[in-house]
């Protein structure tokens, strides 16, 4: 789905941190959406956890900084880290080429109910327009 300038792919989950979500069975990846890059600017360093890492939904899990921005990057669910893109790691500028080809984290889903706090593509359409409201 097209909202305003940016794609937003239907079979995706998003959050309210701009992040984009891939359900694979028990498990989930994650990136920053491109309206996400637009907010915080072009992506230049990124931090996140070790595997093995226990995450809790909507807490911080490791650090983005752009030219604009220093912020943290949060888990869209609470589990085990069970890959890291170090890929992405090494070169974050990457995110901003491609944000849907360079997710960040791979999360082994604690319990699937929280997927539930996560926005379909149509729920973000409607969140995505109250937010540029605000900022208008």
């Amino acid at each position: 789905m097209e909202i305003n300038k940016w794609e937003f792919p239907d079979e995706l989950l998003y959050d309210t941190q701009n992040q984009w979500i891939a359900v694979e069975g028990s498990k989930i990846r994650f990136g920053l959406t491109p309206y996400g890059i637009e907010v915080t600017g072009e992506v230049l360093y990124l931090s996140l956890p070790e595997l093995g890492t226990i995450v809790e939904q909507n807490s911080g899990c490791g650090s983005l900084e752009s030219g604009k921005w220093v912020g943290r990057v949060y888990a869209p669910v609470s589990g085990k880290v069970t890959a890291v893109n170090t890929a992405v790691v090494k070169q974050p500028r990457q995110i901003n080429e491609n944000p849907y080809g360079n997710w960040m984290l791979e999360i082994e889903i604690e319990d699937k109910v929280q997927l539930a706090k996560l926005m379909s593509v149509n729920d973000l359409a409607i969140w995505l327009a109250e937010e540029l409201k605000k900022d208008a």
